[in-house]
């Protein structure tokens, strides 16, 4: 089964993939009103029992609170109403596996992927308290993100019950001005990552929608050198998402050329 394409197909590095669609913006930002007015000021900042990005997406995604936090089968869902069970995850993907496991042996599971395409940058120093203007960040999430991270979670990704949602954020990144250098800014600490706006959002369902988002500049016989350059990260970086594609059947390793392996796009998805 795969969700439904747009006729135009752009770079998807570039854009947000050719299965996007547009959010309910004036849902989102009702949700981001109601969590960050628990903040009293900026100085309540990390002050909250749950990270912002976490809870604005729980509140988006389902308003009615008391589909929040469930307990069921043993574990405690992010959401479950009476459509699926629904995961955020903003990180540590391997972490979600045994839980999922569990739940899609009975249950329909949608897993929340939230990717900063759009960041800016605030530093927090705490012994005078000032809160720098926003630096606009050069770092843009895209797909191949999202792709890397949903490897921790390969070994069900084609489960019938499994389904991922991609959100496309604007994002506030608050840091503490306690790291290394001149500047205190190397490897600094993330205070919290608020979402000012929601952008697109893109569902994958099938082995159609993984390979839909493949970068068209490829061919159907591809390295990992060559798929590298496409997606403009690092061959370390590109292993995974390459992994990731393989299990979910979108490519398939095709032999070798020279010593590096070929993948191959797969023409008879499912």
């Amino acid at each position: 089964m795969s969700a439904k394409k747009n006729e135009k197909n752009v770079y998807p590095a570039e854009v947000y993939g050719t299965l996007s669609r547009t959010p309910d913006r004036d849902a989102f930002q009702k949700a981001r009103t109601a969590v960050l007015s628990e903040s009293v000021s900026w100085g309540g900042i990390g002050a909250l029992s749950e990270k912002a990005l976490h809870k604005i997406l729980k509140l988006y995604v389902e308003p009615d609170t008391s589909y929040h936090e469930v307990e069921y089968n043993g574990s405690v869902a992010d959401i479950k109403n009476e459509r699926c069970i629904f995961e955020i995850q903003t990180r540590s993907y391997e972490k979600l596996l045994p839980k999922l496991k569990k739940l899609l042996l009975t249950d329909r599971v949608e897993v929340i992927c939230p990717l900063a395409t759009e960041k800016v940058i605030r530093w927090i120093d705490k012994e005078s308290g000032e809160i720098s203007s926003p630096n606009k960040s050069p770092k843009k999430e895209n797909i191949y993100d999202a792709f890397k991270m949903l490897f921790g979670i390969r070994e069900v990704i084609r489960h019938e019950n499994l389904s991922v949602r991609v959100i496309y954020l604007k994002v506030e990144d608050f840091r503490n001005l306690n790291g290394y250098g001149k500047e205190r800014k190397h490897y600094s600490t993330r205070i919290e990552r608020i979402p000012t706006d929601i952008i697109s959002e893109i569902t994958l369902i099938g082995t159609d929608d993984y390979a839909a988002l493949l970068p068209t500049e490829l061919g159907e016989e591809f390295t990992a050198k060559e798929f590298s350059r496409a997606v403009r990260r690092t061959s370390r970086y590109s292993f995974y998402i390459l992994k990731l594609l393989v299990s979910v059947g979108a490519i398939y390793e095709a032999g070798k050329r020279a010593k590096a392996v070929i993948y191959k796009k797969n023409t008879n998805q499912s």
